[in-house]
């Protein structure tokens, strides 16, 4: 008797050799044999996918299930097409009004944008702006930028704009003003200053294009310094002394924890011991944050009590209760400071984020004390201190390049273990309370702190 056996293997012994040459030789049985095995292979793979299938459809939150069927139903029965594409849109916007401020959905070209943006590769003219009523003023210009490198500065009106210098068309609203901004290809001009009524106002050429972001700036009492290149950044003569500063003192102003801004940061305070000086007053105001691993590049240089190679700078503390360390990339105070140096921060209600850790990481490390950071109080609402983002993003991408932008963690000071998301740092914690305007044409908060 044959005994069933594995495809491939040799039959029993005592099956008749004639019997067994026949049926290997038989079309019809060998082609059926094949076929049945195609058949069943077939069978195995449907029911295998269906089991799949229904096992991740039943797996599924309630709601997805309800409108997976809702939306199969509407497409086979609803009397004219729908607009799926605008569908997933109002879907996606309706998650993210879900969400806080910080968190948000990115299509793989809007994603692409935001890590060109991070490396510093801009395109643009440079300035973000904020509305008022018939006003529009610049709220920030990004260094290196062709506003930057033509003269506009933060704290400006733009009163009018044009192609032509000679017919510049009045600023009232700001539709028009954005639809003329985003066509202009060639060099056009805008008519601006620290006036609202005009009376200081000058022309300024800027053009749209590509550009490398700079954040980083020195000065001191005989020069200031800032990044100057199209490729490559080179720390360069710009302007002139800033009054005030004493001659032991530098001034380094840190925009963003973007780009290269860690290495210019590393650059600045090279150029602060090459100029003798051993005191700084470092300056983040409107400084909104960016990424951990820039801000502890940029820590390690500025711990004065740390311990180690490698110090804490921050710590993740996530919702299923695990951490995340954040360590400094080296631990060299003593390369640019004495053990009496003095060090002091300027801060705002702009000041967030790695901002307002690197505060933390100083104060917990004894570099400052409360007393050394100097914050701006607004006169009307008597609010002073920074931002308050104790938080941390973090991106997840999908196989096709969109990405969610999510918090995901809390942040805490590394030694203190604080958070100051929703407070900040203040007038409260003994941060000295300088008055000054939200908006303003000269540095009063600045001229302030020099005295």
């Amino acid at each position: 008797m044959q005994q069933d056996q594995p495809i491939g293997t040799k039959e029993e012994a005592d099956v008749p050799a004639a019997a067994d040459a026949a049926r290997r030789s038989s079309p019809a049985r060998g082609w059926g044999r094949i076929v049945a095995i195609i058949l069943l292979f077939c069978v195995s793979a449907a029911a295998l996918f269906c089991a799949g299938w229904f096992g991740h459809y039943f797996s599924l939150d309630r709601g997805l299930r309800t409108f997976m069927w809702a939306l199969s139903e509407t497409e086979k029965h609803y009397y004219e097409p729908i607009d799926k594409d605008g569908l997933y849109e109002d879907i996606i916007a309706a998650l993210e009004e879900r969400l806080d401020p910080y968190s948000c959905y990115y299509s793989s070209g809007e994603y692409a944008a935001v890590i060109r943006e991070s490396r510093g590769e801009n395109e643009g003219i440079g300035i973000t702006m904020m509305q008022g009523e018939g006003t529009l003023v610049l709220y920030s210009v990004t260094q290196n930028s062709p506003a930057d490198l033509a003269g506009l500065r933060r704290g400006m009106y733009i009163l009018a704009y044009g192609a032509d210098p000679a017919s510049l068309t009045p600023y009232t609203q700001y539709e028009p003003f954005g639809e003329f901004l985003a066509a202009q290809t060639q060099p056009f001009y805008l008519r601006c200053g620290y006036a609202a009524d005009g009376s200081d106002a000058e022309e300024f050429q800027v053009e749209r294009r590509e550009y490398h972001a700079a954040y980083v700036s020195y000065a001191d009492s005989e020069s200031s310094f800032s990044f100057r290149g199209e490729e490559t950044l080179a720390l360069t003569q710009t302007g002139e002394a800033l009054d005030g500063l004493d001659e032991d003192t530098a001034y380094i102003r840190l925009d963003a924890f973007n780009g290269n801004a860690a290495e210019e940061f590393r650059l600045c305070l090279v150029k602060m011991r090459e100029r003798g000086r051993s005191d700084l007053i470092l300056d983040l105001r409107w400084n909104g944050g960016g990424y951990m691993s820039t801000l502890s590049e940029i820590a390690g240089h500025l711990l004065r009590n740390a311990e180690g190679d490698a110090p804490l700078v921050a710590r993740a503390k996530y919702r299923d209760g695990s951490t995340a360390e954040f360590h400094a990339s080296a631990n060299d105070f003593s390369a640019y400071f004495s053990a009496d140096s003095r060090i002091r921060v300027l801060a705002n209600e702009g000041t967030a984020s790695a901002s307002e850790c690197l505060i933390g990481a100083l104060i917990d490390y004894g570099t400052i004390g409360y007393g050394d950071i100097c914050v701006r109080k607004d006169a009307q609402t008597g609010y002073a201190a920074t931002y308050g983002k104790g938080i941390m993003q973090s991106h997840f991408m999908s196989l096709s390049g969109e990405v969610m932008k999510l918090t995901v963690a809390t942040i805490h000071w590394p030694v203190s273990d604080r958070c100051i998301h929703g407070t900040g740092v203040g007038e409260a914690d003994g941060a000295v309370a300088i008055v000054s305007p939200y908006i303003e044409g000269t540095d009063s908060f600045l001229q302030q702190v020099l005295g």
